[in-house]
């Protein structure tokens, strides 16, 4: 970064103008508005990066979730849903897996600092395949949360071991979500579960709306809009408030 190393970002933008007035070189300033990406956690502006990542091919995968629903292996609840689900994987892209955050599933890749080589293993390795080498170094980054939540039916019951517990509860009747999360969360479960255990990971999806606040904004605790049911019952009674969530459906 030169003579801006170690700026804070806004103070370097700020420097950078000066620094081109000074030389001359500034024709002019514009004010305008345009789109900037925040955080929805911290609500931080985020700043474009160019940066390695791990992508997964998706098509083979989504085949696999289209024939699921298409063949009636699963079924949605109300079935209009399924629509929303097959435009998803209709019109699939690859996926971008890796994240780099403290937390998760660390991606499964090793660098040999010997010979540079890439190892992809199921099992930690030692030494590499290549040199031979015992200088080995993980990948920092880790899986997409939705790549982890999409493993939860099967992983949670001993997969990959033939289990009692993966034998009893999978697959499952019923899962019930609301319909924000159709692709990121049932879409993958579907996929996973037919591509890894070779079975849909449940009968039914059952669609229910999203619980919103009087601006019609979806209750969430990053957004601090959040109240509690108790309180609402209290003043309402527990009918009243079964019945409000029910209409949202």
């Amino acid at each position: 970064a030169g003579a801006y190393a170690g700026l804070d970002r806004y103070e370097a933008r700020k420097q950078v103008v000066a620094d081109l007035e000074s030389l001359g070189l500034l024709e002019r300033v514009e004010k305008y508005s345009h789109s900037v990406g925040h955080c929805y956690r911290c609500d931080t502006a985020v700043e474009p990066l160019v940066s390695t990542q791990w992508f997964v091919t998706m098509e083979p995968l989504a085949r696999k979730g289209l024939a699921a629903v298409d063949e009636g292996h699963v079924r949605f609840v109300p079935e209009r849903w399924a629509k929303v689900y097959r435009d998803w994987l209709e019109n699939i892209r690859d996926w971008c897996i890796s994240r780099q955050l403290w937390w998760g599933h660390r991606i499964p890749v090793w660098y040999c600092k010997g010979c540079g080589r890439e190892i992809c293993s199921r099992e930690d390795p030692t030494t590499c395949p290549d040199c031979g080498s015992g200088e080995l170094e993980q990948d920092p980054d880790v899986l997409d949360t939705w790549f982890s939540s999409g493993l939860w039916p099967f992983s949670t019951l001993g997969w990959p071991e033939q289990t009692p517990e993966l034998e009893y509860f999978y697959p499952t009747s019923v899962l019930v979500t609301a319909y924000d999360i159709i692709f990121f969360w049932v879409a993958r479960m579907i996929m996973d579960g037919m591509h890894f255990v070779g079975e849909k990971p449940f009968d039914e999806v059952f669609i229910h709306g999203l619980v919103r606040d009087e601006k019609g904004q979806k209750m969430s605790k990053s957004r601090g809009n959040v109240v509690d049911p108790l309180e609402i019952v209290d003043k309402y009674g527990a009918d009243a408030l079964r019945f409000a969530l029910l209409q949202l459906i």
